[in-house]
C-alpha cells in the first residue's frame, strides 16, 4: 500500500485551511461531473434526432438506470465513510481490507439486480406508462444495457472509493473518461458508420455499455496498481462477515435514500405521462438541464463526505462543522444565480433540443419554475451525505422518504390538479423548498447530539 501518498493526503485534509481544502477537493469533480451531465444531455440530443418517441422512451429508462446507480451509490457513501474514517485515523491496512472485501459484495448484488430487472423490466416501464412504440423502443435500450450492471456498480463504488481517500483528481478523470468514450461512441452505434449498421435506442445502450467496461478498467488500475488498495490472495472469512456487516449497515440505508430519488422521478414520470408524449420529451430534457444546473452541488455532495470523515477521524470536529454549514449557505446563493440564468435562458434550451414548440413550452416552463427550488434541493443533498457521515443513515433515509414521498410528490400531484402540467412543477419546487427548510433544522439537532457525544463512533 502507498501509505506515504494517503498519509501525505490525509495530513492536508486535515490541517490546511478548510475553504481552500474544499475548492482542492470539489474542483477535479465539477469537471468529471460536467462531462458526466454533458453526456446527459448528448445522450438526449443524439436519441432526440430519432423521433419523439424515442426521446420518450429515453425518459422511462432513466429512472431504472438511476435506480441502479443509487445502489452503487449507496454502497459507495457506506465505503466512504468508513474509509474516510480509517484514513483519518492512519489506518490505512484496514481500508485496503474494506475495499477488497467491499467488491465481492458489489458483484453479488450487481448479478442479483441483474436477475431481478430481467424478468420485472418490461412490466416495470408499462407500469410506468410507457406503451406501444414507446414501450418497444424502452425495451430496446434496456436489454442491451443490463449486462454491464455488476461492472456500472463496481466502478461507480471504485470512484467514491478514490474521493474518500482524498484523490478526486482521479476520480474526475474516470469520470471524464467515462463521459468521452459514451459521447464518442453515441453517433457511431446509434446512427452507424461505414459497414456498421445503426441500432437506434439499442446502439445508444450498447456505447454506455462499451463505456462502462473501459472505465472500470481504468478504475481498477488506478485502485489495484496506482493506489494498492485491492489486495490479493485469500478471503479470511470473519473479517469479510464483519466488514460486509459495517458496510451493510450503512449501506442498506443509504441505498434506500438514494433509491427515493428515481422511484420519485417514476412516479414523477407517470404524472406527467398523463400529458401525452410531448410532455414526456421535454421533463426528459429538462430533467437532464436540471442535473447540469445542481453540477456544483453534486460535486460538494461527492467531496464533503471525505472532508467530514477525515477530519472527524482526526478529531478535528470543528473543521468538519465549518466546512458543511459553510458549503449549505454557499449552495443556496449559487442556486439563486443558476435561477436568475435560467430565467434567460430557458426558451433557447429548449429551441435547442426540439422543433416541436409544444415541447419548447414544457422545457421553458419547468426551467422557469423548478430552479428557483434548487437552493433547497441542495441542503437537503448536502444534509443527507452528512447525515450519513455522521453514522444516522436512517436519519438520512428519514429526510428522503419525507422530502419526496411525503411533500414533493403530493405538492406535485396537488399542482396539477390545479393547474395541469405547470401546477404540478410549481407544486414540485414548493415541495423542495419545504424539505430543505426541514432538512437544515433537522442537521442542526442532530450536529449538536454529535458534538456532545464527541463524535465517539
Amino acid at each position: 500500500m502507498n501509505t506515504t501518498t494517503a498519509s501525505t493526503r490525509t495530513e492536508a485534509i486535515v490541517t490546511a485551511p478548510v475553504a481552500s481544502t474544499i475548492l482542492r477537493l470539489t474542483a477535479p469533480m465539477i469537471g468529471g461531473i460536467i462531462a458526466l451531465m454533458l453526456l446527459g444531455i448528448a445522450d438526449a440530443y443524439f436519441i432526440g434526432q430519432l423521433g419523439l418517441n424515442q426521446l420518450a422512451a429515453l425518459g422511462f429508462v432513466l429512472p431504472v438506470t438511476y435506480g441502479v446507480n443509487s445502489i452503487g451509490i449507496g454502497i459507495g457513501m457506506a465505503l466512504s465513510v468508513l474509509v474516510s474514517r480509517y484514513f483519518g485515523e492512519q489506518k490505512i491496512a484496514l481500508a485496503a481490507r474494506l475495499i477488497t472485501d467491499s467488491r465481492l459484495l458489489i458483484i453479488v448484488l450487481g448479478i442479483t439486480l441483474q436477475v431481478a430487472l430481467y424478468f420485472v423490466m418490461a412490466s416495470l416501464f408499462r407500469l410506468m406508462g410507457a406503451e406501444g412504440d414507446v414501450h418497444t423502443h424502452t425495451m430496446e435500450f434496456a436489454v442491451l444495457w443490463l449486462p454491464v450492471v455488476p461492472i456500472m456498480l463496481l466502478t461507480l463504488t471504485g470512484n467514491t472509493t478514490l474521493r474518500a481517500i482524498g484523490s478526486p483528481a482521479k476520480s474526475g478523470a474516470i469520470l471524464t473518461l467515462l463521459a468521452v468514450s459514451n459521447g464518442l461512441l453515441d453517433p457511431l452505434f446509434i446512427f452507424g458508420y461505414g459497414p456498421l449498421p445503426g441500432l437506434g435506442m439499442g446502439g445508444a445502450a450498447l456505447a454506455t455499455g462499451v463505456a462502462w467496461l473501459i472505465t472500470f478498467a481504468a478504475s481498477d488500475y488506478v485502485l489495484g496498481v496506482q493506489e494498492k488498495l485491492i489486495l490479493r490472495g485469500k478471503f479470511r472469512r470473519d473479517i469479510l462477515m464483519s466488514n460486509w456487516q459495517q458496510l451493510l449497515t450503512i449501506g442498506i440505508p443509504a441505498i434506500f435514500a438514494n433509491l427515493m430519488t428515481p422511484l420519485a422521478a417514476a412516479i414523477l414520470t407517470a404524472m406527467v405521462a398523463r400529458y401525452g408524449a410531448e410532455a414526456v420529451a421535454g421533463f426528459t430534457v429538462a430533467a437532464r438541464i436540471e442535473a447540469l444546473c445542481l453540477l456544483v452541488v453534486f460535486a460538494l455532495s461527492s467531496t464533503l463526505p471525505t472532508f467530514i470523515g477525515q477530519n472527524i477521524g482526526a478529531g478535528r470536529a470543528d473543521r468538519a462543522h465549518y466546512a458543511l454549514f459553510g458549503a449549505l449557505r454557499f449552495s443556496i446563493i449559487f442556486q439563486v444565480v443558476v435561477w436568475i440564468l435560467m430565467l434567460f435562458s430557458a426558451t433557447a434550451i429548449g429551441s435547442a433540443f426540439s422543433n416541436s414548440q409544444q415541447v419548447v413550452d414544457i422545457i421553458s416552463t419547468y426551467l422557469w419554475v423548478v430552479p428557483f427550488s434548487y437552493g433547497a434541493q441542495a441542503v437537503a443533498i448536502l444534509v443527507m451525505v452528512a447525515l450519513n457521515v455522521l453514522k444516522r443513515p436512517k436519519t438520512a433515509l428519514l429526510i428522503t422518504v419525507c422530502r419526496l414521498l411525503l411533500i414533493n410528490l403530493p405538492l406535485a400531484y396537488l399542482g396539477g390538479q390545479i393547474g395541469a402540467l405547470s401546477g404540478l412543477f410549481y407544486g414540485f419546487a414548493a415541495g423542495n423548498i419545504i424539505s430543505g427548510i426541514i432538512a437544515w433544522k433537522i442537521m442542526n439537532t442532530v450536529w449538536q447530539v454529535e458534538a456532545n457525544k464527541q463524535f465517539s463512533w
